[in-house]
């Protein structure tokens, strides 16, 4: 798949993530699986940092570099839009799981997928 494909679903992935921030927590189904909310963040950015890693022409290392910032923007907008939602909260914390996340989805698709 090209580069081209995967923009497509980064974009639709982020707004993925947007609508569900964006949905009251009595709207969310009661699972254990909240209990490990740091987890379910670092991985839901995870995926989101390989999508935006495989979504650019040139997968070099300066470019996931320069990638890393508009993760942790979009993990603190992400969390700031929780804010104004009805019985969800902030979390820098989740920001912090966003962010690593993040970074190691870049990372791992640096060390697999490079252009050397």
């Amino acid at each position: 798949m090209n580069y081209k494909f995967y923009r497509i679903i980064l974009i639709v992935y982020a707004l993925i993530i947007l609508s569900i921030s964006a949905t009251p927590s009595s709207d969310l189904p009661k699972t254990w699986l909240l209990q490990y909310d740091k987890i379910i963040h670092f991985v839901e950015y995870l995926i989101f940092g390989v999508l935006a890693m495989k979504s650019m022409m040139t997968r070099s290392m300066k470019v996931g570099i320069a990638l890393i910032p508009f993760g942790i923007m979009f993990g603190f907008f992400d969390e700031y839009l929780q804010s104004f939602i009805s019985g969800r909260y902030s979390s820098l914390g989740d920001v912090l799981s966003d962010s690593v996340g993040f970074s190691i989805g870049i990372i791992l698709v640096y060390l697999t997928q490079n252009d050397r």
